[in-house]
């Protein structure tokens, strides 16, 4: 028999400048849901939307974000659908929607803070 590991979840911590213009991008543009803050002023807070959850800090202004790679992939289920949103919103898209040869359906987007997240589904 397999062993069974401990792990429980996992949680993507991205650093940010503007903690309140990220909120509202995550919010707003990407339909997450503000599932907790904390500190005064704003320090720390955790966004989800079905089964991922994105926390995000105050950064330092030290770290910056790769340009050349993502910080987050969300497998979703209508990627059209989240790929319209996105439109529709003015979402900053880097990497348009298409069919990839590692089969998968996906597209790249680049938050206000310059994190690439990518959005796909399965072809």
């Amino acid at each position: 028999m397999k062993e069974q590991h401990n792990f429980s979840h996992q949680a993507t911590i991205l650093p940010v400048v503007d903690m309140k213009r990220s909120v509202n991008f995550y919010t707003n543009s990407l339909q997450f849901e503000l599932a907790f803050s904390w500190g005064e002023p704003l320090s720390y807070v955790v966004l989800k939307q079905g089964g991922v959850s994105i926390h995000l800090t105050r950064g330092n202004g030290v770290y910056k974000p790769s340009g050349d790679h993502c910080s987050l992939y969300i497998f979703v289920y209508d990627i059209d659908k989240i790929y319209n949103h996105c439109v529709k919103n003015n979402v900053n898209i880097i990497n348009p929607l298409g069919l990839r040869d590692y089969n998968m359906k996906d597209f790249d987007i680049k938050d206000p803070d310059g994190h690439i997240i990518s959005f796909g589904m399965g072809a």
